[in-house]
């Protein structure tokens, strides 16, 4: 964090559990790839470890929903703990982002739906979606209507800015007002993809830096994809990403998915 001039003031040091770790194991010939994760000391994260007095930034990420125990959990009221750090962020000022775990449970309507009226950016992959909402999204590509019909139960469920959800070939857009936008994934070349591990936080980054930067929707999602593609070059979840001129050049370069 020194390194790269990233504040640390409010990283917490705890002695009742490690540091938490996940393993992947990717499938060479297929890039099938398989999480085993360690909550460590994230299942502790709770809502009294947020602080926002002192914030100065734009955008508050918290992710990845269901893998933090404490703040999955409900309170004494039955309202889920995340949804409070939200809204401390939001009464500070700032915007709020979620991420969800593509984990095998029926935990998603329980958890992720209630905690939406206190998210602008909700990041969602097609499965994820389909758990969240029961749209069934597991076509190549999803197709439009079904994801357009998630992503407004998303929006009438609380979603206060915008509904990114992602998928290989591409990513759907909506906004509160109900307009949509698509964009296609980079076509970036099969033989030279190291692995995707890492690709939709990848996504995530790029589109959470052109919020920030306050950019057109049409090129947040440009630079999401292309974010995306740049870190297929890397096994590491992050090693491929390069500043935003350089991934956005992936996409001059390959052209992108056509959609629909």
């Amino acid at each position: 964090c020194r390194t790269h001039n990233i504040d640390s003031t409010q990283i917490l040091q705890t002695d009742k559990a490690h540091t938490s770790y996940t393993d992947v194991m990717t499938v060479k010939s297929t890039g099938r790839r398989t999480f085993f994760h360690q909550r460590g000391a994230n299942a502790l994260l709770d809502t009294e470890h947020f602080d926002f007095s002192a914030a100065d930034g734009k955008i508050f990420h918290l992710g990845y929903i269901l893998l933090l125990d404490k703040l999955d959990s409900a309170d004494e009221n039955g309202v889920i703990k995340a949804a409070k750090a939200l809204e401390k962020a939001r009464r500070a000022g700032l915007k709020t982002s979620i991420d969800i775990v593509s984990e095998d449970s029926g935990r998603f309507k329980s958890i992720v739906i209630p905690i939406l009226p206190y998210v602008d950016y909700l990041f969602i992959n097609e499965f994820e979606a389909e758990r969240s909402t029961g749209v069934p999204l597991n076509t190549t590509p999803p197709k439009k209507d079904a994801l357009r019909q998630a992503a407004r139960i998303f929006i009438d469920s609380g979603v206060r800015d915008t509904v990114f959800i992602h998928f290989p070939q591409g990513v759907y857009a909506m906004d509160s007002a109900g307009r949509e936008v698509i964009q296609g994934a980079v076509k970036f070349p099969k033989e030279q993809i190291v692995s995707a591990v890492g690709a939709g936080d990848a996504f995530a980054a790029g589109v959470i830096f052109g919020l920030h930067e306050e950019r057109s929707i049409e090129d947040i999602l440009k630079l999401g994809v292309c974010t995306a593609a740049a870190s297929l070059e890397d096994v590491s979840c992050s090693g491929g990403v390069k500043n935003y001129k350089q991934c956005l050049q992936l996409g001059e370069r390959y052209s992108y998915h056509q959609l629909f």
